[in-house]
């Protein structure tokens, strides 16, 4: 019988701390003090991926811009390889903020 006494103590341990860091002393204060806590997190989050497809689109736009100068030189042999690395980039980067996106969506939907 030791170990649901021990757990009681560990839950009461738990609740005077809650109590003491939120200043909240009810059921409904704690919950509104954890949902405070969840949408914090989540508009963190969704700043840090705003950045992160600010951060793309800024790549998607310079890569577009070198290929379109690359595409301007005499030497088809010499650039080919260098558009198709470009291009790949190109395409690595809108992957990569859609699936930012498809991230911002859903913690939005969730965040509410």
């Amino acid at each position: 019988m030791a170990g649901p006494a021990q757990g009681n103590a560990i839950a009461r341990r738990v609740i005077d701390d809650l109590i003491d860091f939120s200043g909240e002393t009810s059921v409904d204060g704690y919950m509104r003090f954890f949902k405070a806590q969840q949408l914090a997190e989540t508009r963190l989050f969704l700043n840090r991926m705003c950045e992160e497809a600010q951060t793309s689109r800024n790549m998607i736009a310079q890569l577009t811009a070198l290929v379109a100068e690359m595409e301007a030189f005499d030497d088809p042999g010499e650039v080919f390889d260098t558009l198709m690395g470009l291009r790949d980039d190109i395409r690595v980067e809108e992957a990569k903020l859609a699936g930012v996106n498809d991230l911002i969506t859903q913690a939005e939907v969730m965040g509410g």
